[in-house]
């Protein structure tokens, strides 16, 4: 008797076999030959146990559609995936849609920034997920609220495309009871969840008060729910001093921050693991500078990251208007085709001004 037919003959509990059959065809999504290969059993007989159970088979359409996508859209694996689908979780609570597309799930946003494309690029690599797709589009500023008036004509909208058993574990509906369990559940995968809302919805901001460099890392959102269930993650989970504010009376929005100038939020800080460039700029010189005399050299430091951040912000701008007057079919790029572009065009304009080295270390330099 094989390894494999053993484990079948394991399963003698009806429902255990029948738990089995539902993970591995409808989650997992495995064909009938795939699980009868698994069990080390003919194909007939697991057919055949699909008809005990009364459970539905693919139909044609579905089974060839199916076996087209695979190798390039991969199942959701609860144990490899633990960490990925609280990253994604914290996405569509913050910039990110989730939608339905062509049997996959779709999570996209727009954006002007260089940066969070490379951040969508990491998530996507680091997971063994497709290629982050990158359209151009004009936007509509007379929608905007007031906070973003000066927003530009031209942005880009990101997406990522994932296989449907991925929609068990997006909870876009309930954020803050999301927060709450995993405050629960997985406490340590807090932090995680917290550092890809900062990347997301957030900034660290560097300061000079009282001729010292000082700042805070703060979560704007107009969600005040969910952002009082993070700050309850955050002071009673965590135990950091986390600091909510009420809405703006201007546009609604709502702060949660921490002051860099705390030892817990620094030491927080340090922990944090950004794959966001910006936010690792910033994270280096909030390390290197907080509570040091805000001499000349250090301030004009700060600001030269902050203009290379808008430098970079304004050529995909340009990108994404060169690239919407182009035919249809040519508009599209991969992510990283885009943030290829996009290096390469600020090395010939600003020849003489580095990157800042989350940037410059890219592997495509």
């Amino acid at each position: 008797m094989t390894a494999r037919s053993k484990l079948f003959r394991q399963l003698s509990s009806r429902d255990e076999l029948r738990r089995k059959l539902i993970e591995l065809y409808y989650t997992r999504r495995l064909s009938q030959r795939e699980i009868a290969r698994i069990f080390g059993v003919c194909q007939s007989r697991i057919s055949q146990l699909f008809k005990e159970f009364s459970l539905v088979a693919r139909n044609m359409s579905d089974a060839v559609s199916l076996a087209r996508s695979k190798g390039k859209y991969r199942t959701f694996d609860p144990e490899r995936d633990a960490e990925l689908a609280v990253e994604l979780n914290a996405l569509i609570h913050t910039d990110f849609y989730k939608e339905r597309w062509r049997r996959k799930i779709r999570i996209r946003t727009s954006t002007t920034h260089l940066g969070m494309v490379i951040f969508l690029d990491k998530i996507a690599k680091s997971n063994d997920l497709p290629a982050v797709k990158c359209e151009p589009r004009f936007s509509d500023k007379a929608k905007r609220p007031s906070r973003f008036k000066k927003a530009s004509e031209y942005e880009w909208t990101i997406k990522l495309v994932i296989d449907e058993s991925f929609d068990e574990i997006l909870k876009d509906c309930d954020k803050g009871g999301y927060v709450e369990r995993l405050s629960r559940i997985r406490k340590e995968l807090l932090p995680l969840y917290f550092t890809r809302v900062v990347e997301c919805d957030g900034t660290i901001v560097l300061t000079t008060k009282r001729a010292k460099i000082t700042g805070k890392i703060a979560i704007y959102s107009k969600d005040f729910r969910h952002l009082l269930s993070i700050e309850r993650a955050l002071r009673k989970t965590l135990r950091l001093p986390a600091i909510l504010c009420s809405p703006d009376k201007r546009d609604r929005c709502a702060q949660l921050f921490m002051l860099l100038t705390n030892r817990k939020a620094m030491k927080f800080l340090e922990e944090m693991n950004f794959l966001h460039p910006e936010k690792i700029c910033m994270k280096e010189l909030a390390m290197e500078y907080v509570n040091e005399h805000a001499k000349p050299e250090i301030v004009e430091e700060i600001n030269n990251v902050s203009r290379t951040i808008l430098s970079l912000r304004d050529i995909t701008i340009q990108l994404a208007k060169e690239r919407l007057s182009l035919p249809r079919g040519m508009k599209v790029l991969q992510s990283r085709d885009l943030i290829k572009l996009a290096l390469q065009r600020y090395f010939k304009r600003y020849a003489s001004k580095p990157l800042p080295s989350p940037f410059s270390l890219f592997p495509f330099l």
